[in-house]
């Protein structure tokens, strides 16, 4: 067998500098998307109003970034792609105050290591700009060239010289979309410079510059989403936070529209995301996120930006009081505002009507009419009063025995019955919780498996906390001699059953505590009116009088709405009446 050659000697070798510049440059230059980003933060940081960037195949091919910031002298231009030389710190202590985006210097030395790179440069002390062109490196080009004060930085070729990264690039499509967010985070930090970005010379986004933040933000997230931002502010201990976010009714599948800021640097922080949306307290539906942009301002000693090459990721030195303040202030602003949901009119496409369907539209259109003589009958007795939160209302009636139907000074009303009780319900959990709950008279006696007894046992404490009284009988059975007082629903056996198979799903948690919020809701579910249950005037009245008592009546407890409203605008809109 031949003796395999060893792919390494025991000596330690220095590196020579090219391939020094190239392993450093990893640390920095992942894909198209880390030039973009390094040279748009250093255009900031130059003071740059105006920044202008054109790619073409993804970045892959070229990067173009043209700014109009304070420019470079000849002198900088040529310390300027020197590794280790920035205009950011003098000294090691600097590092503890830095707020300043990026260094220039580490950034261009990086990018000249793996790219062909041409910058022209010129300061207003200069009547005229330097150009020059890098290769591997090194200097081959130095000119001079009429240009405005500014920067102007062009990379060609990236990564042809380092194949093995070239070819882990992804698709193009996959490439310029990290392009798009890096400048759509810029353009939300710095809502005072203009943005624009080409990709193969075709316009993607075109932002003007404007000191109002409201202005970036419809820019970004279009008008729908724009007429939903609440404004959130909120200071304590040394922090400012401040932003915009969607109201529940505009959510995302994913949270790639929530934006979170650090000293104006954009980071990625599950502990931050999750302390915006703890902020909605209830409102979102599962498996939905809000959009928004949240700004938070910190002193630069209590945060290291440094845990990460790229600096998106961040290390808190306590990150308690941080993550509680953005929860209160989001909570707060989201407290001040109304989140009925709003229906806008669209066209509806014309289809065939099905049999079924005109049989069951007569049979809602009677019980409409009924509801209608009722309503006649009782007079303006049965209108409520407007309240913190909900505007005065009159119920007139009841369709497909789901939904109650309201007129609200010339807004139309519609309330999910089961989404509104349950919300009404959970506010109940919530208050009654570790107090006696309703003796029956009878005990109801509950034949369960194996592993329904298991998790019965496992949660018996919180059910008992939220007024059920439960103890075992034999092995298969428990008795349940007690539920909340405010539930006449949990007294039948067959829902407490449903109750039961929801918490079998739930399965055995470490922590009972961190279960409560799932138990508490599933309680409230189960006591609430049903879809598909015939409501009297009477009733639909006392429904809405609860939700007027809430603080917040807008989403049942899995975050659903449970009111929506047509304004008499729209309606006059789907009868065609205006245009």
């Amino acid at each position: 067998m031949p003796e395999i050659e060893a792919r390494t000697s025991g000596d330690i070798r220095i590196l020579d500098d090219a391939t020094i510049n190239k392993i450093a440059a990893g640390e920095v230059i992942e894909r198209p998307a880390s030039v973009v980003k390094e040279l748009i933060e250093n255009s900031l940081d130059a003071g740059a109003t105006d920044i202008f960037i054109r790619v073409e195949k993804a970045g892959k091919k070229s990067i173009q970034i043209v700014d109009n910031g304070c420019g470079m002298s000849p002198a900088n231009l040529n310390l300027s792609f020197e590794r280790h030389a920035t205009s950011k710190l003098r000294e090691i202590d600097d590092l503890e105050s830095l707020t300043s985006l990026g260094f220039r210097g580490e950034a261009l030395s990086s990018i000249a290591s793996v790219a062909d790179v041409i910058i022209s440069s010129k300061d207003n002390k200069n009547k005229i700009g330097i150009s020059q062109t890098l290769k591997n490196g090194k200097v081959v080009k130095t000119e001079e060239v009429g240009m405005d004060t500014g920067t102007t930085i062009e990379v060609l070729d990236l990564f042809d010289r380092v194949p093995a990264r070239l070819k882990y690039l992804k698709s193009d499509r996959v490439e310029f979309s990290h392009i798009l967010k890096v400048v759509t985070e810029r353009a939300l930090a710095n809502p005072d410079v203009a943005f624009k970005l080409m990709n193969d010379d075709v316009e993607v986004l075109n932002y003007p510059g404007s000191m109002d933040m409201a202005d970036r933000f419809l820019d970004v997230f279009g008008r729908k989403a724009a007429k939903a931002a609440v404004k959130v502010r909120g200071k304590g201990d040394g922090l400012a936070i401040n932003g915009l976010v969607t109201k529940p009714s505009i959510t995302k599948s994913n949270s790639n529209d929530l934006f979170l800021f650090v000293n104006r640097r954009p980071v990625s922080s599950k502990q931050l995301r999750d302390a915006v949306e703890d902020g909605y307290a209830g409102m979102l539906m599962r498996g939905r996120h809000p959009v928004g942009v949240i700004f938070l301002e910190i002193p630069p000693s209590e945060v290291d930006v440094n845990v990460h090459p790229t600096k998106k990721e961040i290390k808190f030195a306590n990150l308690k009081p941080v993550a509680s303040l953005i929860t209160s202030t989001v909570s707060q602003a989201l407290g001040n505002v109304e989140h009925i949901h709003e229906v806008t009119h669209k066209p509806a496409l014309r289809r065939r009507e099905k049999k079924g369907l005109r049989v069951q539209a007569k049979a809602t259109l009677d019980t409409v009419q009924s509801k209608f003589d009722e309503v006649e009958e009782m007079g303006e007795e049965m209108a409520i009063a407007e309240s913190d939160v909900l505007p005065a209302m009159r119920p007139v009636g009841q369709i497909l025995q789901t939904y109650i139907i309201a007129q609200s000074g010339s807004d139309l009303v519609i309330i999910d019955q089961h989404a509104a009780h349950e919300r009404v319900m959970l506010e109940r959990v919530k208050a009654t919780a570790k107090k006696a709950g309703q003796k029956l008279i009878t005990p109801m006696p509950l034949e369960v498996s194996k592993r329904e007894f298991e998790l019965i046992a496992h949660y018996r404490p919180l059910l008992e906390e939220m007024g059920f009284t439960i103890e075992p009988f034999g092995k298969s059975t428990f008795l349940v001699r007690a539920v909340p007082v405010f539930s006449g629903r949990l007294e039948n056996a067959e829902n407490v059953m449903e109750l039961v198979g929801e918490l079998a799903e739930l399965g055995k948690a470490k922590s009972l505590e961190s279960r409560r919020d799932d138990i508490q809701h599933l309680i409230a579910c189960h006591s609430a009116i049903r879809a598909g249950e015939v409501l009297s005037q009477k009733q639909m009245v006392k429904l809405i009088s609860e939700m007027h008592e809430l603080d917040n009546p807008y989403t049942c407890a899995h975050g659903r709405p449970t009111i929506i409203k047509i304004t008499e605008k729209e309606l006059e809109k789907m009868f065609k009446r205006v245009v």
